[in-house]
């Protein structure tokens, strides 16, 4: 593989995942973890690691199916290409736009700890799933009876009442469950 580096990506920052090689060419498709799937062409340089972390130099792209095709710097065959398939698409955390008050990106508040509006905490954030009518904020439970994650619809303003970043904290309008006696 013909691929130079001397740069690694400063808080990387998952956006991807090569899969399997295209054509004899050396294209790779890839998926992109983006919420407009073709924005994933928006944010350069890729980095990806095996055995230590290589920049990547995107040449070109096309859409294909429900993904897309790239054609790779220095790789020039389907065997080069290949070697890239399951490793995730990396980029540096500052390539991102940089966000208006009250505005976050979905990997910043995984973590964040969650209260209800009783302040009763619920838990830290785990994960966030989009789906057709609304994402959902996934809660580690912390209540001793369950250890069942709980599943929050994300809709502003009605139930997710404040994200407060200085604090690393979500209050939601939500019950705990309580446990029977």
């Amino acid at each position: 593989m013909l691929i130079n580096n001397i740069n690694i990506p400063v808080q990387p920052l998952l956006i991807g995942k090569f899969g399997k090689s295209y054509g004899i060419l050396g294209w790779i498709t890839i998926f992109s973890f983006t919420e407009e799937k073709e924005k994933i062409f928006d944010y350069f340089p890729w980095f990806f690691f095996k055995k230590k972390w290589t920049k990547v130099q995107v040449k070109n792209w096309k859409k294909y199916k429900n993904h897309f095709i790239v054609y790779i710097k220095g790789i020039s065959n389907r065997s080069d290409a290949r070697e890239l398939t399951n490793l995730n698409i990396v980029i540096s955390k500052h390539t991102l736009p940089k966000l208006k008050k009250n505005e976050y990106y979905w990997n910043d508040i995984i973590n964040y700890k969650v209260v209800n509006t009783y302040q009763h905490y619920l838990g830290k954030v785990i994960d966030l799933i989009r789906t057709k009518n609304n994402d959902i904020l996934i809660v580690s439970n912390t209540l001793a009876i369950s250890k069942k994650n709980i599943f929050i619809p994300f809709i502003e303003k009605k139930i997710i009442k404040e994200i407060n970043s200085n604090y690393k904290l979500i209050t939601v309008q939500w019950n705990s469950i309580t446990p029977y006696k």
